[in-house]
């Protein structure tokens, strides 16, 4: 049986940059197939590797700062967003999803990995989202759910 993974990456105190988490609770309180995992991943990446090493399949949802217009969703293979590791982080405190993938790989996992990316309007202090990403949020849903039937097939 395949194993997928959806995880919510960001701070639900920072306005939008929490997106991935409030999505990961909306998907918590719908009927997912057995195999898919939810998880909370927060802003902690190097505890998320464990995670990870476990999936065949990961679904990542994150706030992504590219320029664009706020609100924008990005549906992207984590091979094409070319990341990088930061060679100059000094603690695992410091660690990025970029270095959470990079390590993974060094341990000899490699999952396939899809980027749910949300353009933020606002990363300030505020529990709520702005009413731009929010309205996203229904259609990000949408799309894992397609994207898990495909997987599972």
């Amino acid at each position: 049986m395949k194993r997928i993974l959806v995880m919510g990456i960001g701070n639900l105190l920072m306005q939008d940059d929490g997106v991935g988490v409030h999505v990961i609770r909306q998907l918590e309180q719908m009927e997912l197939p057995p195999e898919v995992e939810v998880v909370d991943g927060g802003t902690h990446s190097y505890d998320l590797l464990d995670y990870f090493s476990q999936a065949d399949f990961c679904i990542v949802i994150d706030a992504m700062h590219t320029g664009g217009k706020p609100g924008t969703v990005y549906r992207i293979p984590l091979e094409e967003l070319e990341l990088s590791p930061d060679p100059n982080i000094q603690s695992l405190h410091e660690m990025s999803f970029a270095e959470a993938m990079y390590m993974l790989q060094l341990e000899g996992f490699n999952p396939q990995v899809l980027v749910y990316g949300v353009e933020p309007h606002t990363v300030d202090l505020g529990l709520e989202l702005t009413s731009v990403v929010a309205e996203q949020i229904p259609l990000i849903i949408q799309s894992i759910r397609k994207d898990i039937a495909q997987m599972i097939d």
